[in-house]
């Protein structure tokens, strides 16, 4: 079994050496363990007084993981989200829309089938709750796996952050959510949320689903500042 380093595998995987945003990202999936500790062999040893540092390298489960969470980031650009979408069935459905719906924008189309094979196959992987994040690869909807982190424009933002903002004039309530979610204020978003006609749940099951999940985040977010208060000084 070839073992690989995260700066390695990006080079296998994206044919691009010493990219810096696709290295910084990479070394916080491998923090944040998007790639299972399980699918990472350390070499060498760690001396935080002496300044030394093991090696990581990842089994082939590990690349894949990392790749996976590579290609998601590229549309939403915060690990949280990704990682997230790793382990929690609610969010990758949701979130697994929220992809396809950027895509048939990207392109301009109104229908699955009006996009590429490799796009239509990514979108199916996301929606098969059976179809593991941390051992396949996803198929890569973007040409010649040119992920959107790797051009200047759109370094340190994912592809639907940039599209929101570039539309900001004419967003709807979806738009409105999204733009203020991804860029962290839950407060804002979920006085947005509030704000929403509940008819409009009937024709956008997307936006039902955004709103409980804001709603829920809200609601844990509260509860955790409400502990914190009660801490004693």
């Amino acid at each position: 079994m070839l073992l690989k380093t995260t700066n390695e595998a990006v080079k296998e995987l994206f044919g691009v050496e010493g990219s810096e945003p696709l290295r910084s990202k990479a070394n916080s999936y491998l923090r944040n363990k998007v790639i299972p500790p399980k699918s990472v062999v350390e070499e060498g040893f760690s001396d935080a007084s002496m300044g030394k540092r093991g090696k990581k390298r990842l089994n082939s489960n590990g690349v894949n993981s990392l790749f996976n969470a590579l290609v998601l980031d590229a549309f939403f650009n915060d690990p949280k989200i990704v990682k997230d979408m790793f382990g929690n069935r609610d969010t990758r459905t949701t979130n697994g829309i929220l992809c396809e719906e950027v895509l048939l924008t990207a392109q301009s189309v109104v229908t699955k089938s009006q996009l590429t094979i490799e796009a239509q196959q990514f979108l199916g992987q996301l929606r098969d709750t059976s179809f593991d994040l941390q051992e396949r690869r996803l198929v890569c909807p973007f040409g010649s796996q040119r992920l959107p982190q790797m051009d200047m424009t759109l370094q340190n933002t994912g592809l639907l952050y940039h599209m929101l903002r570039s539309h900001r004039l004419s967003l709807s309530w979806k738009d409105n959510i999204l733009l203020s979610w991804l860029e962290q204020d839950l407060s804002t978003t979920a006085e947005l949320v509030e704000q929403v006609d509940p008819s409009l749940f009937e024709d956008d099951s997307m936006l039902k689903a955004i709103v409980h999940k804001v709603r829920a985040e809200y609601k844990e977010a509260k509860i955790f500042q409400s502990l914190l208060n009660s801490l004693p000084e």
